[in-house]
Order: C-alpha cells, then structure tokens, then sequence
C-alpha cells in the first residue's frame, strides 16, 4: 500500500516546533491537524503525546490513517519508541462497538511505533458515561440524551490527561 500524499508542507515547521517548545510538564493541542506536518513535529519532539480521532464506520478518520501512513519513516527509525501515549474518540450514534475498535486502533498504531500504552483506568467517575478501558469516549449524538461532548465526556478526559501526565512524570525520573 502506498502512503497518502501530505496535501500542505509546512514550511515553517522548525520556527513552529521552536516556538511552542515542547518540554516536561507542557501541554500542546495541535487542532489544525490537516495533513498533520506540524503533528509529527510535535509527536518526534513530546516525551508523550494522546492522540484523538472522529469514529467512522468503527475505524478511525481517514485523515488520522492518512497521518499514520505518513510516519512510516519515523516508525522505520524508531522515532518514539519509549514515548508514553494514550488515546481518545468521538463518536456519533451507535453502540460502544465503533469507539472501542477506534480506540484499538490508534493505541495499535502507537504499539507499532514502540509507544508504552496507557489506557482509562476504571476509578473514574464518568468512566460508566463516558469511556472504557482503551480510552476516553465523547458520544457526539446519542440515541437518546443531550449531543455531546457532555460535562462527563470533559471531565472522563481531564482525569485520563491527568493520569497520563503523572504516570509521564513517573516514568521520566524513572519511579516505578
């Protein structure tokens, strides 16, 4: 299979990644994804990173496959091999089914690049309403209730950033 063409090359991809200065303790929010230049940037210079995608048809987006087939150079070079990183959907209507096999599929592809996986653990409040073990999950449009994301699918995600931020802590000053 042949990896999807970027669409945009970032040209002041250096001055970006500069500028935002990823480090210990940040946290980057990269929401202009596109054809996600400055993302893998970002991903090569985090010591851990969380990666979100829309469900479609119990996948992940087309555009964040797209990305993935793009980091097959970074993966070549184990380029985050010993990250930590975790993940998080939205989705539409349906059962858990499709969140979950998209939640599957991002930790896979961060699993195939060495990443160390941290999954939602079940302590959390909102995790009946508002995750599983693989991550948390905003439904978007539920057969019945209010469109998220909710005030629980927010709060089930600040507690796993959370979780994954201690647990990057630990893991850089090397406790266990």
């Amino acid at each position: 299979m042949m990896a999807a063409r970027a669409l945009h090359t970032p040209v002041l991809i250096d001055e970006v990644v500069a500028a935002l200065n990823p480090r210990a303790g940040a946290v980057l929010v990269d929401g202009t994804f596109g054809a996600g230049g400055y993302t893998k940037a970002i991903l090569e210079a985090a010591d851990c990173v969380i990666l979100g995608s829309g469900v479609h048809m119990g996948s992940i987006e087309h555009a964040m496959q797209a990305f993935f087939e793009r980091c097959a150079p970074l993966w070549l070079a184990g380029g985050l091999r010993g990250r930590l990183g975790a993940a998080f959907v939205s989705a539409g209507a349906g059962g858990r089914g499709g969140a979950e096999l998209a939640l599957l599929c991002l930790l896979a592809n961060l699993a195939e690049h060495g990443v160390l996986l941290v999954p939602m653990h079940n302590r959390s409040a909102e995790f009946a309403s508002a995750g599983c073990h693989w991550g948390p999950v905003a439904w978007t449009n539920p057969r019945q209730g209010e469109a998220g994301p909710r005030p629980e699918h927010l709060a089930a995600a600040r507690d796993h950033g959370r979780q994954v931020a201690e647990y990057a802590r630990r893991w850089l000053r090397g406790a266990t």
